[in-house]
């Protein structure tokens, strides 16, 4: 037996020396190609050539060098081409005398195995001297306050000026620096450049300083400014079926009002309802059409509308409503005919005993309003309850629901160090915005019926009295409307009354 064994053990390690493996290469490549050699260096002068080369110390590949291989002042086009290891960048049209340029080659360069890239920067001078002004700025968004990263900042000599002099692009922490300016008076303006063509277009987010900026000196501060994306030319869109008896689109408010069309029928208004400043809901009714036609202010929108759509029972959904209530809110998937009452029952769960209600309903939503308090109820749908103007029937629906009384809230009280003419608050909880109240001169903000948890909000500065926040406008030369956060948390408990102090000086940027 133990010549056996030993005899195992031998095969054993015989195979396991046999086995085919991978050959470990090494650690990983994880630096960037390096330049060996190049007719241009960081911080030369005099420099006259149309050609640069530079070549690396390894086999390279370019990526988007159309974008990524910039001049800044972009007084002339490049062209880039790659042979082997050598890059070699043309200069289209002849530099401007005695003036600095920067060649930025951002993330242009890879390495063939692994892809390896970094950020090269050649400050030249086509003169005998560097120009050695720098400018600091920071960006952030003008709603959420956030710093707002890969924005192309950009210097114009006159804010008409399309495409701007010199320009760089913010970090993750908002900030850009640019360096080697000439002396001079120049307009600051930044945007999310989409296309990437160093243009501004209406629908980028944009932020300017009006007024030019004199630099003469080095600059010592940091200018900061906010951005934001201009209010856009509504469209009618994202129209979407809701099954069995409802198509939901947006809907400009202008167009709110007009006359639509459903398949060549005028619609009445009991068959469409408004849900919100732009959102609108239809109802199909009776038509059996799969392709439905939807006209509206003269554009038309079509939505399929299969068979097994059509068959859809209709859903019933339980409306959260924030704040103190004497009543449930529900909606439901097609416009209503008709409750038929005999098959909803609202139930106390304490005792198990039916309580009288009051039912009303409105296109697709309805309310019921119960006649007697309970903690807890149990709502009761049976199949067939409501009758939609397809004459589809609902499915069965159920469920609990806890009523609250005043004894269940706190109310909170927002003093602010200055009388404002008007604005909005929102009172957030777990990033979502709970409740939307406008105000008007006065310096505090009354708040009540929260429900216990812990609260932050924000309070919008409504210069023009239109009860919505408003972002830059460019044609006016207009700042979006200022935004001020209270980010501590505050804690409401029930039965408690809150008050706390925003000092809206020290909360702006």
């Amino acid at each position: 037996m133990a010549r056996f064994l030993a005899l195992v053990c031998v095969l054993t390690l015989l195979a396991s020396c046999g086995q085919i493996g991978t050959i470990s290469g090494g650690p990983k490549d994880e630096i960037a190609p390096q330049i060996t050699s190049s007719n241009l260096s960081d911080k030369q002068t005099n420099f006259k050539e149309q050609l640069i080369e530079f070549t690396f110390d390894e086999y390279v590949v370019l990526n988007k060098p159309m974008e990524q291989i910039v001049l800044v002042p972009a007084d002339s086009k490049l062209e880039s081409k790659l042979s082997k290891k050598t890059l070699s960048i043309s200069i289209a049209d002849t530099l401007q005398k005695n003036t600095t340029y920067t060649l930025y080659l951002n993330a242009a360069v890879k390495d063939v195995s692994e892809g390896n890239d970094s950020l090269m920067k050649f400050t030249f001078s086509t003169g005998q001297a560097l120009d050695s002004l720098a400018f600091h700025v920071r960006v952030y968004d003008a709603f959420t306050k956030a710093w707002i990263p890969k924005v192309t900042i950009g210097l114009y000599p006159k804010f008409e000026d399309e495409v701007p002099r010199y320009f760089t692009q913010s970090k993750e922490d908002g900030f850009a620096h640019f360096e080697a300016l000439r002396s001079g008076a120049y307009f600051v303006k930044a945007f999310v450049d989409k296309n990437q063509d160093l243009r501004i277009q209406k629908d980028e987010v944009q932020g300017y300083l009006w007024e030019s900026v004199q630099l003469n000196t080095e600059q010592k501060d940091t200018i900061v400014f906010s951005m934001s994306l201009p209010e856009q030319a509504d469209k009618i869109k994202n129209a979407r079926l809701i099954p069995p008896g409802i198509i939901g689109v947006h809907v400009p408010s202008e167009n709110a009002q007009s006359q639509i069309q459903l398949n060549g029928k005028q619609l009445g208004i009991n068959e469409l309802i408004g849900i919100g400043e732009d959102s609108l809901l239809v109802s199909i009714g009776e038509e059996k059409e799969i392709d439905l036609q939807l006209i509206i202010a003269g554009d038309t929108t079509h939505v399929r509308n299969t068979p097994k759509q059509q068959a859809t029972k209709i859903a019933v959904q339980y409306i959260e409503k924030e704040g103190l209530q004497d009543r449930f809110f529900l909606s439901c998937t097609d416009f209503i005919q008709w409750i038929d009452t005999s098959k909803l029952k609202l139930r106390d769960l304490n005792d198990s005993s039916l309580v009288g209600y009051e039912v009303n309903f409105l296109a697709n939503a309805f309310e019921i309003r119960p006649k007697k308090y309970a903690k807890k109820y149990q709502l009761t749908l049976e199949a067939g309850a409501i009758l939609g103007k397809t004459t589809n029937l609902s499915s069965k629906f159920q469920r609990e629901i806890n009523w609250k009384q005043d004894r269940d809230f706190g109310d909170l009280t927002v003093q602010l160090s200055d009388t404002v003419n008007a604005g909005i608050i929102q009172v957030i909880e777990k990033n979502n915005v709970i409740r939307t109240m406008a105000f008007h001169q006065t310096d505090k903000i009354s708040l009540p019926d929260l429900l216990p948890g812990e609260y932050t909000f924000k309070v919008i500065i409504d210069l023009n009295n239109n009860g919505k926040w408003d972002p830059i406008n460019p044609e006016t030369k207009t700042n979006a409307e200022q935004v001020l956060l209270f980010n501590t948390p505050v804690k409401i408990r029930t039965n408690w009354e809150v008050e706390v102090n925003f000092d809206l000086q020290s909360n702006q940027l």
